[in-house]
């Protein structure tokens, strides 16, 4: 089988990243039911989440990793700003997650060497 082109990997990094960060909004919702859920909790777990899903994304990179996770971050930044365009969320929040979500790529290809490390040992 061929190796899938840079393109569709970078869009598979994306992809894997923002599920995991959704997932992790859901995750943090549990505990309050149907009551209103802490936005701070939930913004914690979609920032774990969210990089563990760069982690898997650089894992799964086997060459050319910090462009691809530059990507896919810049992809996932993009996606989060279809809420701004459509006049549903504040550009100042979408302005400042972009280093937001560069720590998360950074700490999230940190995590796939410490895996990678360990996984030689």
């Amino acid at each position: 089988m061929p190796p899938m082109p840079f393109p569709v990997l970078v869009l598979r990094d994306t992809v894997v990243v923002l599920i995991l960060i959704v997932l992790g909004g859901l995750v943090a919702a549990i505990p309050y039911g149907t009551a209103m859920p802490d936005p701070r909790v939930i913004q914690i777990f979609q920032a774990v989440f969210g990089t563990v899903g760069f982690g898997a994304g650089a894992w799964m990179a086997r060459s050319r990793r910090p462009l691809r996770l530059t990507l896919a971050m810049l992809g996932v930044w993009l996606l989060a700003g279809v809420p701004v365009a459509l006049g549903g969320a504040d550009p100042v929040w979408w302005l400042f997650l972009l280093p937001v979500l560069a720590v998360m790529a950074t700490l999230g290809g940190g995590l796939a060497l410490l895996f990678e490390k360990f996984a030689r040992d």
